[in-house]
């Protein structure tokens, strides 16, 4: 007898996990959320879709324009499928925990949509676990224990050739605070420095002009080689020019240290040139790498003006792991 071969597929972007797959994920959630459970992390569980103008309040530009949204057939309204999470903690947050006492930590695992181009070959559905210490005001001591937390998780699991690679967003934007840079040309280096491109920069800042003293320009140049150990801060610290470079970096070396004390500091490295989320986040950023995954299995930072936007001002930071990349790393 002849079986009729179907032709079914599914859309680029989404998969199935078999059974063995399905039970290395389980595992990978359950190691990372009794971690987070021991740090006094607490579970909450957001909608899968929510109105499009509330969600719209907490992204940044790049996944504003990365959103599946329909009409809701019952309101009329344009509803969003989440692209992220951390804007819902906020909203939850802000909303129905306004009279839990600060500081407020909280997890989830959630899976988050996004749309990409349909030959990126990027994943449209991720599953993330994250977690989020909201408090009063920002401190190095709240973002050396959210990163401590993280490498506890993927110590927790077993990896151990992984690195988590520390940024500040503070720093760049005050080595670009310079009244001789006009609006272009901040944009220019901006750019440069995301792009990591040392000679389109060196191109840029020799094309400002003699007005523009030359140890500053040799500042500029430097930002891109700024990644590193311990030693990169010594380096920043040189050439930070104004008060909001010299904290970033000060900021840095507190934690640092934090991590040190606690025998982290194995795991870290820097890079004062990272530019991800440079208008999203207000501090440290950072992403987790290990060997053999050619991407982050691990993405956070301080976003100290989200909460704010929901109506409760006060400090956050976070970090969410992409499930599947985490499993994967394991099987490296």
């Amino acid at each position: 007898m002849t079986y009729k071969v179907l032709n079914i597929s599914l859309p680029p972007g989404v998969k199935d996990s078999l059974p063995h797959e399905a039970e290395k994920i389980e595992q990978v959630e359950e190691c990372i959320l009794s971690v987070l459970e021991r740090g006094g992390f607490k579970r909450v569980i957001t909608p899968f879709f929510e109105y499009l103008d509330v969600l719209s309040m907490g992204l940044g530009t790049d996944l504003r324009e990365r959103i599946f949204k329909f009409i809701d057939p019952v309101s009329g309204k344009v509803v969003a499928v989440r692209p992220d999470i951390t804007p819902q903690i906020a909203r939850v947050v802000a909303t129905r925990m306004r009279d839990y006492p600060l500081p407020l930590r909280i997890c989830y695992n959630e899976k988050v949509v996004r749309y990409q181009e349909g030959q990126s070959g990027r994943p449209r559905e991720i599953q993330q676990i994250g977690a989020e210490l909201i408090t009063k005001k920002s401190s190095f001591e709240a973002d050396a224990e959210t990163i401590g937390i993280a490498i506890k998780g993927l110590k927790g699991l077993g990896l151990k050739d992984f690195k988590i690679d520390i940024g500040e967003v503070g720093f760049v934007k005050g080595m670009l605070d310079n009244p001789a840079l006009n609006n272009k040309a901040r944009a220019e280096i901006k750019n440069a420095i995301a792009l990591k491109d040392g000679s389109a920069l060196e191109e840029i800042v020799n094309g400002l002009g003699s007005k523009i003293p030359a140890p500053y320009k040799n500042s500029l140049k430097t930002i891109p080689s700024l990644f590193g150990g311990k030693e990169v801060l010594e380096k920043a610290a040189s050439i930070a020019q104004n008060r909001q470079a010299k904290t970033a970096v000060e900021n840095l070396v507190k934690i640092f240290n934090t991590l040190h004390a606690k025998g982290l500091s194995r795991f870290i490295t820097f890079d004062l040139a990272e530019m991800r989320g440079f208008d999203y986040y207000t501090g440290i950023i950072f992403e987790g790498f290990a060997k053999g995954i050619g991407k982050a299995i691990m993405t956070g930072g301080r976003y100290d003006n989200l909460m704010e936007k929901y109506g409760y001002p006060c400090a956050a930071v976070g970090f969410a792991f992409d499930v599947e990349q985490v499993a994967e790393a394991l099987e490296g």
